[in-house]
């Protein structure tokens, strides 16, 4: 067999194609893809379901896994339904009532709030310093405040808030004030 080269510095087209057609929307059905279900409760109890892999559920039952983003995944032992994820995040928002009295130390008035951690999170086994707790006292005069005290005592966490108001002089608050409170969970 021999070699043949070309060698040529020109290169002339004679013709193209007329029209060229191009069909993005024919073809072969794929594979569904992910399809999100939303049900009340664990969807590995649901058999009205027909998951493929990959698919989402979220669980809109309230209680402990409220919210929870399951997956369809396969694992040794057949195909199955994983959380993946808490969709609500971790936060606590309310308005509560507080009384605030003054102590041995006329300059401040004290007030305690007392909110389940349940409230707040399912998370178990956390500190004091996994809250980050924001509030706002709602007072017609000025308000001098500190959260003096953030603890865990058994299934609650126990606030102390401590405030003074101005009104020419400065006085412990002694007052029943509603007190804005915003908790979140900090891990």
């Amino acid at each position: 067999m021999t070699d043949v080269v070309l060698s040529t510095d020109d290169l002339t087209v004679l013709s193209g194609p007329e029209t060229i057609e191009l069909l993005v929307d024919i073809g072969p059905t794929g594979t569904r893809g992910s399809k999100f279900f939303v049900g009340i409760g664990n969807p590995n109890s649901d058999d009205s379901l027909d998951p493929l892999l990959n698919d989402l559920y979220v669980n809109s039952a309230p209680g402990s896994d409220y919210g929870y983003l399951y997956q369809y995944v396969s694992e040794p032992g057949g195909d199955t339904w994983v959380e993946v994820l808490n969709i609500t995040p971790a936060i606590y928002s309310k308005i509560h009532t507080v009384t605030f009295a003054s102590g041995t130390d006329a300059d401040y008035g004290s007030g305690t709030i007392i909110v389940p951690i349940t409230d707040i999170t399912s998370v178990t086994g956390l500190e004091a310093d996994n809250f980050s707790v924001q509030y706002s006292i709602v007072n017609a005069k000025p308000l001098a405040t500190s959260l003096s005290l953030v603890s865990v005592s058994g299934t609650n966490l126990v606030l102390n808030l401590q405030a003074s108001e101005y009104d020419g002089t400065w006085a412990a608050l002694e007052t029943e004030a509603s007190v804005h409170l915003f908790v979140s969970v900090v891990l």
